[in-house]
């Protein structure tokens, strides 16, 4: 009865049966034996009936399906796309990020260098504070001296004048 087609992988289904092989040849059929018949192929136009609409909806839903698989298939490549760029994005970020944390250490590194060229000039400079309070000390000292000798050589002078 069923038939499967490697091709399409569908069953195939006869809506029809096939006739009967061997039909035994009656002179009379009997009253019951007619409305049986009858009977039988009303459920026999019946049942094909219900074939037809079977195989119609196994139709549709074939069809259905294949817009279904089209349709996840595009999202599967949309959603693979936006993945790349997702992750090309990510990984321009990420780029970015350690370009700038290599210049935040660059910089802190720079800093550090400035802190202390600041500490040496402001010790050096202390020191030259120190060394210039000591010559003015001994400016005042010589100026002091000098005062003193001036004195001390106008006083000689006038006594060699006198």
């Amino acid at each position: 009865m069923g038939i499967m087609d490697d091709k399409d992988r569908t069953l195939k289904l006869r809506a029809y049966p096939e006739p009967a092989k061997s039909v035994v040849p009656q002179a009379k059929p009997a009253e019951g034996l007619d409305r049986s018949l009858e009977l039988a192929k009303a459920q026999l136009e019946e049942e094909k009936s219900k074939t037809l609409e079977l195989l119609k909806t196994i139709v549709q839903l074939r069809e259905s399906l294949k817009q279904e698989q089209a349709k996840a298939a595009d999202l599967e490549a949309k959603l693979n796309r936006l993945v790349a760029v997702e992750d090309n994005q990510l990984a321009k970020k990420n780029a970015q990020l350690e370009a700038e944390m290599k210049r935040s250490l660059d910089l802190m590194s720079t800093i550090e260098q400035l802190k202390e060229n600041l500490k040496q000039e402001q010790a050096r400079s202390a020191g030259e504070a120190d060394r210039t309070a000591a010559l003015e000390a001994k400016v005042r000292d010589l100026s002091a001296l000098l005062g003193k000798i001036s004195s001390l050589a106008a006083a000689g002078k006038t006594v060699s004048d006198a």
